[in-house]
């Protein structure tokens, strides 16, 4: 049995995958003052495993404090920490410096070649928008990355007078109010990125996947046909952890 986390530049998401099959899927945001506690609550309830696996784009303390407690918990635990290679898995990287390629995008395109194979494209819903190509062959083809819908919203409220920051879905188009506008502005911003990467440089592309926060609310509103994954990268990081990282 192993634990996945997947630390964010928002939340840290963890999981337990046994047998293949990945449950109990949990979040918490780490800019909260006692996320740790959040944490180590959840853990305990947790049988013994055999290894934790952590892939992290955030600070180095957090994967160390999250260390530090799954040592405590469990003395006997291998942790394993994801980096980016250059090749592996059946997928070659398209950076020039493999390690400059974020984990998390590593990690979905592991997922991606091993579950959908051929071209394909992830595209991950998160605090930023990133969208990643592989081609049959299992070559990163590259990618992009976009602020995501909050990060967009929060430099709106940061950046303009008299704007306040409201969490409210409303309805998307031509809006009558600010706070409308707004949500309709970015949705529709990160909609046309994804349409327009869809049209313009995945042609060959058979396979379109959503993963990350706002992967159901984007889907919704994409004039194209995409597969949701709400555990795409904790998937990645079992079948990265399945070798503890060779």
């Amino acid at each position: 049995m192993k634990v996945l986390v997947d630390i964010g530049n928002t939340r840290i998401k963890w999981a337990v995958e046994a047998n293949g099959i990945i449950n109990n899927t949990q979040a918490v945001n780490h800019h909260e003052i006692d996320f740790i506690e959040q944490i180590k609550g959840s853990w305990s309830t947790i049988d013994m495993p055999e290894i934790l696996a952590i892939a992290s784009v955030s600070k180095q303390n957090i994967v160390e404090q999250l260390s530090k407690l799954a040592k405590k918990n469990w003395p006997d635990i291998t942790v394993v920490i994801a980096k980016s290679t250059a090749e592996g898995f059946s997928v070659t990287n398209a950076y020039k410096d493999a390690s400059k390629l974020g984990v998390d995008r590593w990690l979905g395109l592991i997922a991606l070649q091993h579950y959908y194979p051929g071209n394909s494209c992830i595209i991950d819903c998160g605090t930023a928008v990133t969208i990643d190509v592989l081609n049959q062959q299992g070559l990163h083809l590259g990618g992009l990355i976009s602020p995501g819908l909050q990060l967009m919203k929060q430099s709106l409220y940061q950046g303009t007078v008299n704007l306040s920051h409201v969490e409210q879905a409303f309805s998307v188009g031509l809006s009558d109010s600010t706070n409308s506008a707004i949500y309709s502005g970015t949705l529709l911003a990160v909609a046309g990125l994804i349409e327009k990467v869809v049209y313009q440089f995945c042609e060959s592309c058979q396979t379109f996947v959503l993963t990350g926060g706002d992967a159901e609310l984007l889907a919704k509103n994409l004039n194209c046909q995409v597969y949701v994954e709400h555990d795409f990268i904790l998937k990645g990081l079992a079948l990265y952890s399945s070798s503890c990282g060779k």
